[in-house]
């Protein structure tokens, strides 16, 4: 660990002096989004040393004249602007465009971030509305409604909903003129990777469509009034009459593909046990009622019986269960176990990183109903999600492919922890590579003390 953080010493002095030398050849030229190319190409050139391995690779770099410094800045530059750029970098990483304010270099993801100077890895990069990206959505909304009467609907700001998956909202006010409904959209929708990576012009562009929606919203307030009464009937039905602490949190629409509906789905969300078994927002939805009619869905879990294995769990001691990948992730992670454990005892998820000798590895760990999960990526090497572990990075016979069954990831493979995942079926895939699938058997974990342990 002290060799490691020597390294990361060094690596930050070499992008400072690197920055001085770009900054005086490219005149302090910035990205659309008010990134600095300068701080953009050190971050590109370190990649680019990293991914190489070259012994001579700072004195490569070291020698680059301004022409040259130019030309790789100009290349940059339209491959974050997503012109279909590819070039080639010093030591040999190859530069793609990816999505707007995003590259790869190699096999990895590097992404900009309004406010920021430099690329970041796109696995480390929040995905919620955050930053002057924000600060610009509400201004742009702001200047387009001074004038209209829709602005008494407000502003959206950032809100995380946990269900299946981890929604990242913009969602307004309660408006009461449309029965208390919340207008929502999802803050990835700008066309970029992450929502902080996003141009001026993608930003300035869902201000659009959301005031489009704001407008739509209040034409037709009396109607989504009425839809509302009805489905806040249909919710206050479906709370059990034994259920306790269980409330409607709100009734939300996103008008986006519906504009044009005489009949609206909603979001309905209720005060309960949510996916972390924390007192908390849980998700359902009702589709369009048609003369009357809905589908009669089942009440969700963490309404109806989440809240029994709450308190069975904390009759032994643990907030929840984690799987055995995730726990290795937790029992290894740089920072130690209680740190990792401790965000997970305020949030929905937090990440973890790797730096092994084939590069980095990105580890999210997040709730889902009750059970600390994880996500896995060694960009180009393999990559984990559920049960399946996909490995890229090496040929496999099939005797290699029958050998591994049995045995655990780490016992067969070169990860940066040890793990009790044992292998249940292994498979090669189609390219290159082969497919595991592996048991995931749970242990409990309490992450105010931050143990883990057996059942």
């Amino acid at each position: 660990m002290k060799e490691f953080k020597k390294m990361m010493v060094v690596d930050d002095l070499l992008e400072v002096l690197l920055l001085d030398k770009f900054n005086a050849a490219l005149n302090a030229l910035e990205l659309a989004n008010g990134t600095s190319l300068a701080a953009a190409l050190a971050s590109a050139i370190m990649v680019d040393l990293r991914q190489s391995r070259n012994e001579d690779g700072v004195e490569i770099i070291d020698a680059l004249d301004d022409d040259a410094i130019i030309d790789l800045g100009a290349d940059l530059l339209a491959a974050l602007e997503h012109k279909h750029q590819r070039f080639m970098l010093p030591l040999g990483a190859e530069v793609r465009s990816d999505q707007p304010g995003s590259v790869r270099i190699g096999a990895e993801t590097w992404v900009t971030r309004a406010g920021q100077a430099g690329l970041f890895p796109l696995e480390t990069m929040r995905r919620d509305a955050h930053g002057p990206n924000l600060e610009l959505l509400r201004d742009t909304i702001s200047e387009a409604v001074r004038n209209k009467p829709w602005r008494q609907i407000g502003l959206p700001s950032p809100v995380l909903i946990v269900d299946s998956d981890a929604r990242h909202l913009l969602k307004f006010p309660p408006f009461g003129e449309a029965g208390g409904v919340v207008l929502q959209r999802w803050a990835s929708e700008t066309g970029a990777s992450r929502f902080s990576a996003a141009t001026p012009a993608q930003i300035e562009a869902l201000a659009a469509s959301i005031v489009a929606d704001m407008e739509v919203l209040w034409r037709r307030r009396s109607a989504v009034a009425i839809q509302v009464e009805a489905v806040r009937a249909i919710a206050e039905a479906k709370i059990p009459r034994d259920a306790v602490g269980v409330a409607i949190h709100a009734i939300a629409i996103d008008f986006e593909c519906q504009r044009d509906d005489e009949r609206f789905c909603f979001y309905l969300e209720y005060d309960a046990i949510d996916e972390a078994m924390r007192p908390g927002v849980v998700l359902d939805y009702i589709p369009a009622i048609i003369d009357g009619q809905f589908r009669r869905d089942p009440v969700p879990h963490g309404i109806d019986g989440r809240r029994a294995e709450r308190d069975e769990l904390r009759a032994l001691g643990a907030d929840g269960e984690i799987d055995p990948l995730a726990a290795a992730v937790v029992r290894f992670a740089p920072e130690g176990q209680a740190e990792v454990l401790s965000r997970l005892a305020a949030s929905y998820e937090t990440s973890v990183t790797f730096m092994a000798e084939a590069g980095p590895v990105y580890a999210t760990l997040f709730w889902r109903d009750g059970c600390i999960k994880t996500e896995i990526v060694a960009p180009g090497i393999f990559e984990q999600s559920g049960n399946i572990l996909r490995w890229y990075d090496q040929e496999f016979s099939q005797d290699d492919v029958d050998a591994l069954v049995g045995g655990s990831l780490s016992s067969r493979f070169t990860l940066p922890f040890d793990d009790d995942c044992k292998i249940i079926s292994a498979t090669t895939l189609m390219s290159r590579g082969v497919e595991l699938r592996f048991d995931r058997k749970r242990s409990l974990v309490n992450c105010g003390t931050g143990s883990i342990w057996e059942r």
